[in-house]
């Protein structure tokens, strides 16, 4: 991927994710969250195609650094990259999964509908999919912060603001969790996407060369 189209993509991701995730109806109830569905059908279903954007700009976005971190001879942001990319890939399994509830919402059964749709997030095909993605995107986020506070990609207050949409994403009440980590995250990849928009003169390349 180009600079620029890198550097578009570490805007759009986070911003995709934010206007999305405000967007979603949501309720941690599953009836309620039929209901939610059955009332807003677009609304519910475009939230979700932004989400699935989201995911794909992030996996683009981070696999175009790998040539950033190579030129600096980083093999941890290499692998952080990676990893990353990974994690936000698998995101459209549990998407795929959620989309599930949307036939459920339109059953002429309330009840006997809710119920299936409670049940699908204890299952355990839920789990097959969410831990993986948990694991490759906690990982991979976390060693992509200790590579750009290592080779200044970015600014380290960026690097600490990566690790803070994460924590946010775990510790902030449901209802703002995912609205904090998208802002956050697109606050902490604003500075390296600048950088990627910027134009690279021969000075730069060479102080860029010996980071």
């Amino acid at each position: 991927m180009s600079r620029r189209g890198t550097a578009v993509a570490l805007l759009t991701a986070p911003l995709a994710g934010l206007v999305g995730t405000v967007l979603l109806p949501a309720s941690a109830d599953a009836g309620a969250q039929l209901v939610l569905i059955q009332a807003e059908p677009s609304r519910w279903l475009g939230a979700n195609v932004l989400l699935v954007v989201s995911f794909l700009c992030f996996a683009g976005a981070l696999l175009g650094l790998t040539e950033w971190f190579c030129a600096r001879g980083s093999r941890l942001g290499v692998v952080a990259t990676v990893v990353a990319a990974l994690g936000w890939a698998l995101h459209i399994g549990p998407v795929a999964y959620v989309l599930a509830q949307y036939p459920l919402a339109h059953q002429p059964d309330r009840a006997g509908a809710a119920e299936i749709a409670a049940a699908m997030f204890t299952a355990p095909s839920f789990v097959l999919l969410i831990v993986p993605v948990l694991v490759a995107t906690v990982a991979g986020t976390l060693a992509l912060a200790v590579a750009l506070w290592r080779t200044r990609l970015a600014p380290r207050w960026a690097a600490v603001t990566l690790v803070a949409a994460l924590a946010a994403d775990f510790a902030a009440p449901d209802a703002v969790s995912g609205i904090l980590m998208f802002a956050l995250t697109c606050v902490a990849l604003a500075p390296l996407a600048a950088r990627l928009l910027a134009p690279e003169t021969p000075a730069r390349a060479r102080v860029a060369a010996r980071v």
